[in-house]
Formats: C-alpha cells, structure tokens, sequence
C-alpha cells in the first residue's frame, strides 16, 4: 500500500519526510504488551490512563523524520561490518549479513521531539512515578510507530526504483555499538530532523530512533532472528513475542 507522505531533497541524496501524526497507527494493545500485560488484563485504572496520554499525544509530537542514501561499497566487504561511501562501519555479522547484498543503504533518523519526555520528568518530580512510566512507555511506542512509517516510506520510494529493502537495525542493537552513531549522523548536516548528538552517542531529543536499511535488487525484508541477539529489552522483540501469542 502506497503512503500518503511527501519527501523534500534539501541536499544531494539527502531526504526530509513529512509525517504527521494522523498518519500514525498507535495500538493500545502493543502499548499493554510492552508493559508486561496479557491481552485484556491490564488494569482499569492503567487503561484509562493510558487513553488519557494517547489522546494528548496530537499536541505533544513534534515529528521530524528523514534519511541519506548512500553506495555501499564492495570493494571493502567485511564480515564484521560495511563500508558505506568511504566510512566503514563496525557492526556485527548479524547486522552485516542482512545488508550485504545491498547496493545502497538508507541511513535514517526520526524524533517525536522533547515534549513527552519532559512530561514524563515532570510527572516523576511531582511523584507520580506510575503515571511518568507509562508516558515514557507510549513515547517509546509512539516514536517506533513513527519509524515503522518511515521504513515503509523508504520501502515504496525504493520500488519506484525497482529495489527492495531490509530490514531496518540500530546503533546499539544486534551487537552494533551505539558509538557508531557518530558515524551514521555525520552523512547528515548539523541539527538534522532537530536532533543533537552528545559525545556519548545519545540522540537528544531522547525520543528518537536512528539506523540503516539496506537497498538492492536482491534483498528482502525477513522476520528479526531475535534468538540470535543478546538484546532482551528491544521493542522489535516485545512485538515479534505478542504476535507469537495471537
């Protein structure tokens, strides 16, 4: 299905996304899921709660989303990592493995912005530490939706092109260290997407996802081998598991 977003080039191979909230699908029941709660057993109170942050939602994400194309170059082909351009990056053969076929990668990052994050630091302060986790939690839902978007988009860009995709993988998932993402973000120009990168690799706003997707002729997207990575608290392992179970 072909979505109803709209890119702008700002820069060569350099690609700004439009999403607004309403093309968002948040679903409730992967916000339970990820709180520990079988289907339907999760609390009236922590329900309605829950309804409650959603609806204010609309007014507290300021989204901001967009990726960079690059070659991957095969000259340099490693097992234990891709050079993409000129910049090899140190991943894991897990990581690398999904990619190498690629032809191009989508290097990509997206943000909610701040405001729910300071919510829920706000929430914690006046000590309420129930309702400051939930917040954080349908953030964290919220900004995977909002990369679950952004991947898709990438994907029917690139069937224009007649690619497909990978799947998508993170700094600091999968065995790859998040210091890489001093290199992911230095193919994008300062302040991309509103997002500052620290010196110890955190993304501020906090809310915010970046990685790489693989592009070519003969790859494809495939199921996350969540048995091989040593990562337990990862959201692609929390939904991979509540769908096991329906």
């Amino acid at each position: 299905m072909s979505l109803l977003l709209s890119q702008t080039e700002i820069e060569k191979n350099i690609f700004e996304v439009v999403i607004n909230f309403s093309n968002l699908q948040i679903d409730k029941k992967e916000i339970e899921s990820s709180l520990g709660y079988p289907e339907d057993m999760i609390p009236n109170h922590f329900s309605e709660l829950i309804d409650e942050i959603i609806s204010e939602l609309p007014d507290k994400c300021k989204i901001k989303a967009g990726y960079c194309l690059a070659e991957i170059n095969k000259q340099k082909e490693k097992k234990d990592g891709l050079t993409i351009a000129d910049k090899f990056f140190n991943m894991d053969r897990l990581v690398t493995a999904q990619i190498k076929k690629s032809e191009l990668a989508a290097l990509f990052v997206c943000t909610i912005g701040n405001v729910m994050e300071n919510w829920s630091r706000q929430l914690l302060t006046n000590g309420d530490p129930a309702t400051a986790f939930l917040v954080d939690t349908v953030a964290s839902i919220t900004v995977e939706s909002v990369t679950d978007l952004l991947h898709d988009f990438i994907g029917d860009e690139m069937k224009k092109r007649n690619l497909n995709i990978t799947n998508r993988y993170s700094p600091g998932y999968c065995n790859w260290p998040v210091s890489e993402q001093q290199l992911l973000f230095s193919f994008f120009p300062q302040n991309f997407c509103g997002i500052i990168l620290t010196d110890s690799s955190l993304m501020i706003p906090i809310k915010s996802v970046s990685g790489v997707i693989g592009i070519g002729a003969n790859v494809k997207r495939k199921d996350y081998v969540c048995d091989q990575c040593g990562m337990k608290d990862c959201t692609y392992r929390a939904v991979r598991s509540r769908l096991k179970s329906i």
